[in-house]
């Protein structure tokens, strides 16, 4: 009787050890707004996570931006459909907890997530009325390619040695190209807002003084419209109606402030090119328009404590192993363990993830980010051109913001 009790024992044993052996893994649900190659890449990832242990399987929807910011509002209002982990730009998290859409990631601290971990400038950000509410992937920015081969050829390499392009040295650096028997175009023209905010955060970089009523209407704004009129005036950049991109990747643009996520382009295009920091005033106020993707877990009251967990070792992971989102994505990693890895130190963007360097990252924190946006590019370079003022341009701008404000009252 008693072996027969034993053999009993030892078999429910044996079957309850094969049982958690072969539990189903805990599944989550993650969105993304990364599609076309930076989304091919990101789904490598989320694969190598799911084949690296047996846990956790995450279920990756990639969509674009403007399509996952319209359904996750009602998703959240219906309580259906909330994924359980998200990516969204670091710009749109204000507005999401004004609206009480989003959860803070106390519980995700508590599960292996740390501070420490991140860059500071991107982790900061959203801190929010003393709660925490994003985890950064990455920091992406604004940065300014030369063309190595030309500025060989042409003897322009003193002007960049030192790692920075200032606005006075612009000029220079075009004559002595055209002295040199250079024809083509000095310095680009390119996305008008990235470029724009680059340059404003050397001087300012507030667009609110008060959290609400948009300050950006100013002198320092002012100052950096009219310095890149006096280089547009002076013929030193390139025009209204040129194509900026098809100039530097047919080596006919000495100089291409772009983001660093064109970089792939840039080099399909057989350009051998340098990585500077964006042009600016002076080496010592040097900033760069940035942004960054966060992991977010929006309000869905049916997540369970065992999801959550799941998806702060999900979110570990990719920090961990991110330098997949450096070679392939084009971006520098939030987590700052990707310093020690050698390889990604070689790459052009890795300045960008030098802690000593840490205050030239510029993100913009506004709650009426996303009205922001849309006044702010809607005249674009025009004002550049000459078709309309510099004082035009941003008093419409100011009044399109506070118009906008006043409608969501």
């Amino acid at each position: 009787m008693t072996k027969k009790l034993s053999l009993v024992l030892i078999l429910a044993l044996m079957l309850g050890m094969s049982a958690q052996a072969f539990a189903a893994p805990v599944e989550i649900d993650y969105w993304s707004v990364f599609t076309g190659a930076d989304g091919a890449t990101m789904q490598g990832m989320v694969d190598a996570f799911n084949n690296s242990q047996n846990e956790v399987f995450v279920n990756h929807t990639p969509m674009t931006a403007d399509d996952l910011y319209q359904k996750i509002p009602l998703a959240v209002q219906t309580g259906s459909g909330v994924p359980d982990v998200a990516i969204v730009h670091i710009e749109r998290i204000p507005m999401f907890v004004k609206q009480e859409m989003i959860y803070p990631v106390d519980f995700l601290m508590e599960n292996g997530i740390e501070e420490e971990n991140y860059i500071p400038s991107a982790w900061e950000r959203t801190d929010i009325e003393e709660e925490h509410y994003g985890v950064p992937l990455d920091v992406h920015g604004f940065v300014t390619y030369y063309n190595k081969d030309l500025f060989d050829k042409y003897d322009l390499n003193s002007f960049v040695e030192d790692g920075y392009l200032t606005f006075d040295e612009i000029p220079a650096l075009g004559d002595k190209a055209r002295e040199n028997g250079y024809e083509g175009k000095i310095f680009g023209l390119t996305w008008f807002r990235a470029q724009m905010l680059s340059y404003y955060a050397q001087l300012n970089g507030k667009l609110t003084e008060d959290g609400t009523n948009p300050s950006f209407n100013n002198d320092d704004m002012k100052k950096v419209y009219q310095t890149i009129k006096n280089l547009h005036d002076s013929g030193y950049t390139t025009l209204k109606g040129d194509d900026p991109l098809q100039l530097f990747h047919s080596g006919d643009l000495l100089v291409w402030p772009e983001g660093i996520w064109m970089k792939e382009g840039v080099r399909l295009a057989g350009i051998n090119y340098g990585m500077l920091a964006s042009a600016c005033f002076s080496p010592d106020v040097c900033a760069n328009w940035m942004s960054s993707h966060n992991f977010v877990q929006f309000a869905d009251e049916e997540r369970t404590e065992e999801e959550d967990i799941a998806v702060a070792k999900f979110i570990n992971f990719m920090g961990e192993n991110s330098l997949t989102w450096a070679v392939n994505g084009g971006q520098v990693p939030a987590h700052v363990s990707i310093n020690d890895v050698e390889e990604f130190g070689d790459l052009h963007q890795a300045f960008l993830a030098d802690p000593e360097r840490g205050d030239e990252l510029a993100i913009y924190y506004y709650l009426y980010w996303g009205i922001f946006d849309t006044a702010f590019s809607r005249n674009g370079w025009e004002p550049i051109f000459g078709t309309m003022s510099i004082e035009e341009a941003l008093n419409q701008a100011e009044q399109e913001v506070l118009d906008g404000i006043k409608a969501l009252e």
